[in-house]
């Protein structure tokens, strides 16, 4: 099994962490009349987040996975 993560107190955190920061304060609620303006921002939101992530991330390998029966 793989996922994506990034290692606590390193780095690629810290510039994770003031990345979506930055993007949380670029976002325009200028426009912000609707339920639709809100999707709207609300999906540009996620995307920026999804890009920041998978460019902080790093891809890796779990291997020891146990499983536990009730």
């Amino acid at each position: 099994m793989k996922k994506h993560m990034i290692i606590k107190n390193s780095k690629k955190e810290k510039i994770f962490v003031n990345k979506v920061i930055k993007a949380i304060k670029d976002i325009d609620t200028s426009d912000l009349f609707n339920v639709i303006s809100l999707e709207n921002i609300v999906c540009s939101f996620t995307s920026s987040l999804e890009r920041i992530w998978e460019k902080n991330s790093k891809i890796v390998n779990i291997t020891n996975v146990t499983t536990q029966r009730p």
